[in-house]
């Protein structure tokens, strides 16, 4: 399906090149060189917290009460989660072991992967085990973007998941002016996950052709088996002649679920996650700006942005009801002061249609932001702005003030 990011992360320090830029670029957002060779840094390095470990002479617990501890020990880690769920077909094949060696070799990286993913992962893991997929498939993501919401392949693909424009549209994720629903972490989630299992009915019932096919596209995975059948040769994925990315892609998510299953022995240290939804969906009726949203939930511009990547604008959509991710711990705060903002106080921006004349720096003097800021909004790659193009601007702290200066301008 998408041309996945290959990353290379030396040393200690993580390096690529810059994305092409998304709308709302943190600094640390990157996209990744397809040509370059991947040492793409040790993905899931994990080594779960240890519980404390007491003496079996002094265990007087009864039957009922040991089951209830291992059943809370259990619980309390997302790994054992994931490895409990694992069931795809084991495979030490030399392409796997590439990538487990990479793994083993660089086991810093990953931490910084999975903590990016933080938010995401315990959400996608709960839809996944709520289908009864294979848990493997909740590590996705990571294979895909590196839990990167903004990412951005030369190849058109975004967010998480990775949809193409062209795939986005067969699963129905809306995409226009406000809305692109290939980084929003939801919908794109329940939609890879609704086309993963098409694939795998599609491929009788395997899962690895299905993820080739996720990778590669359906009809370059159905050439590939017509061609070997012909031949009288094989048609499991190992043995079709598949591009050399999707060859690779398979190998490295079962590497990947073979380090998680044995952190201890590949030199490798899983970050303590949390084993419960970071964000709750919030349904905030009509349009709301995200920075009144972050004033309102407690929380930072960056982070409401990272849990709703897809809302393209800062803003949600207009004559439309719309739900808004916020940090579970935000939840209550968020509601009681959303309940009682003023309807002319939840939009902070204005549309605004270019004049002749009229420069970015001008419009952004006026309403007391900054080009940068616009740029970043309107998805502007440069500076140049046409009359009659229709922008959003966000004003500054004077919103009445800024609003008329831009209209008088």
């Amino acid at each position: 399906m998408t041309k996945t990011y290959t990353f290379w992360l030396p040393a200690l320090a993580m390096a690529a090149c810059t994305l092409t830029t998304p709308l709302h670029i943190s600094p640390d957002t990157r996209v990744v060189d397809n040509n370059r060779e991947e040492v793409w840094d040790t993905l899931f390095a994990y080594a779960p917290p240890q519980a404390e470990i007491v003496p079996q002479e002094t265990v007087q617990e009864d039957t009922e009460a040991k089951q209830t501890l291992a059943t809370t020990t259990k619980t309390i880690d997302i790994w054992e989660r994931l490895r409990t769920g694992f069931n795809f077909p084991q495979h030490a094949g030399p392409s796997v072991q590439a990538h487990i060696d990479t793994f083993h070799n660089h086991p810093r990286h990953i931490e910084a992967i999975l903590q990016r993913g933080e938010p995401y992962l315990s959400y996608i893991l709960s839809r996944v085990e709520e289908r009864g997929l294979p848990t493997e498939l909740a590590l996705l993501p990571v294979i895909e973007s590196a839990f990167d919401p903004f990412a951005n392949s030369p190849a058109g693909a975004a967010g998480i998941w990775q949809f193409m424009p062209v795939t986005a549209k067969h699963v129905g994720l809306r995409q226009d002016w406000w809305i692109d629903d290939r980084r929003n972490i939801i919908a794109a989630t329940e939609a890879a996950l609704d086309y993963l299992g098409e694939l795998h009915q599609r491929f009788d019932g395997d899962w690895l052709l299905a993820l080739g096919a996720y990778n590669a596209g359906s009809a370059r995975v159905k050439r590939a088996i017509r061609l070997n059948r012909n031949q009288g040769k094989p048609v499991d994925f190992w043995s079709l002649p598949l591009p050399d990315e999707t060859r690779g892609y398979v190998p490295k998510l079962m590497a990947l679920s073979a380090v998680i299953s044995r952190p201890g022995n590949h030199n490798i240290t899983l970050p303590a996650m949390a084993n419960s939804d970071y964000f709750t969906a919030v349904d905030v009726s009509g349009q709301i700006d995200l920075q009144v949203a972050a004033r309102l939930s407690g929380t930072t511009m960056d982070e409401l942005q990272r849990l709703n990547p897809g809302l393209i604008r800062s803003i949600t959509p207009p004559d439309t009801r719309h739900t808004l991710l916020v940090p579970r711990a935000s939840e209550q705060r968020f509601r009681e002061q959303l309940a009682q903002l003023p309807a002319d106080q939840r939009v902070q921006s204005v549309k605004y249609r270019v004049r002749e004349g009229d420069t970015l720096s001008a419009i952004a003097q006026n309403s007391q932001t900054t080009v940068a800021r616009l740029r970043q909004i309107n998805q502007l790659e440069s500076t140049r702005i046409f009359a009659g193009k229709l922008l959003i601007v966000p004003l500054g702290e004077h919103d009445e003030d800024a609003s008329v200066a831009l209209q008088n301008s």
